[in-house]
């Protein structure tokens, strides 16, 4: 097989595969389940996907809970003002939990209100900050 074959070869089965893994993404996410937008955001032409945001049981080397598959973070403080994947987590965890929110990745006035409000059902100091007493909860 030639360099150009091989190459060519690979791009299609690599092409393939990530079709899959999309399909196959959708088809497990299911009915009810919550969906984010990946768009950047830097440029309003850039074409959008959208990725669910399914939540499942873990075990890790030293605990279990529930994940988003975004982040595995259990003592990391993520408050107001943060973005990223460890938001995305928070995000998904709150809707998992019945709360309404944009999975965007930005830990916005939305999701500090959420978090405040889910702390307050599990008794725990509200104050809209995401801790390791909030981490624990949001995974049970």
């Amino acid at each position: 097989m030639s360099m150009r074959s091989s190459t060519r070869f690979r791009s299609a089965f690599t092409g393939a595969a990530v079709c899959s893994a999309l399909a196959l993404g959708t088809v497990l996410a299911g009915p009810g389940a919550a969906v984010a937008s990946t768009e950047t955001g830097r440029n309003s032409t850039a074409a959008s996907a959208q990725a669910a945001c399914s939540v499942y049981w873990k075990t890790g080397v030293d605990y279990a809970g529930l994940t988003a598959g975004y982040s595995w973070a259990w003592n990391v403080v993520i408050r107001q003002g943060d973005t990223g994947d460890r938001v995305r987590e928070i995000q998904c965890l709150a809707i998992y939990h019945g709360y309404s929110l944009t999975v965007d990745g930005q830990f916005g006035p939305a999701t500090k209100n959420a978090v405040t409000a889910f702390q307050r059902a599990r008794g725990i100091g509200a104050d809209g900050i995401v801790g390791p007493s909030t981490w624990r909860q949001l995974r049970k």
